[in-house]
């Protein structure tokens, strides 16, 4: 049994309509001796399921870019996620962040994931599969799997190979611990990311011999 401010956060339902609800005789409440009202989650999510609201499902469409810098690729991923959606008359909601591929704890991925499991998508359109997650993408598409959410990644074909794939994934994960250990500003970090980002167009032909286990 939980608040009614936490039962709205958790199921995606305005405290507003919880009380209209709670009027008609959808759902019940019940008083602690302190004269608090609690809600059963559960009830509220069965009855949301039910109701017209659940029914209307979107489409979300999804873009991001790692640093504020990157705007401009930004509006072109939405751009291209939002016309895609209207050649296919899809009712579109575009969610958007700044920050690494490698932080979950991005508002819009909260977002993202919190309309997945109160049942609120039908289906999820990303222009590259990175721009969900650099590691980590196959839980959310776990998740829109248990939920029946279709996944559809526009440029599923891009052709990248290995090597390239591995540089990248490398190259974040330095960028954003040397961020944490210096700042994402100093000039020790940014000399780390431009001493790396040499090491690798240097080492060229050196990466077809590296053996990864």
């Amino acid at each position: 049994m939980i608040s009614i401010g936490e039962a709205a956060i958790k199921s995606g339902v305005h405290q507003q309509t919880l009380r209209r609800w709670e009027k008609i005789g959808k759902i019940t409440c019940h008083k602690t001796p302190g004269g608090h009202r609690r809600y059963d989650l559960d009830q509220i999510l069965s009855y949301k399921n039910k109701s017209k609201e659940a029914d209307m499902k979107i489409t979300i469409g999804y873009a991001r870019v790692s640093t504020s810098n990157k705007k401009d690729d930004l509006e072109r991923q939405i751009q291209v996620v939002e016309l895609f959606c209207a050649s296919k008359g899809w009712r579109c909601k575009t969610i958007s962040d700044i920050g690494s591929g490698l932080n979950y704890n991005k508002t819009g991925l909260s977002e993202l994931i919190r309309l997945i499991e109160t049942q609120q998508v039908e289906r999820l359109v990303l222009n590259y599969k990175d721009r969900l997650l650099r590691f980590g993408s196959e839980i959310i598409f776990e998740i829109c799997k248990y939920h029946n959410v279709e996944i559809i990644v526009i440029n599923e074909t891009e052709h990248k190979t290995y090597d390239q794939e591995l540089v990248e994934d490398v190259l974040a994960i330095i960028t954003v611990f040397s961020a944490k250990l210096y700042g994402s500003r100093s000039h020790k970090n940014k000399k780390i990311i431009d001493d790396t980002k040499k090491l690798f167009s240097k080492a060229g032909d050196i990466i077809d011999d590296i053996e990864v286990e």
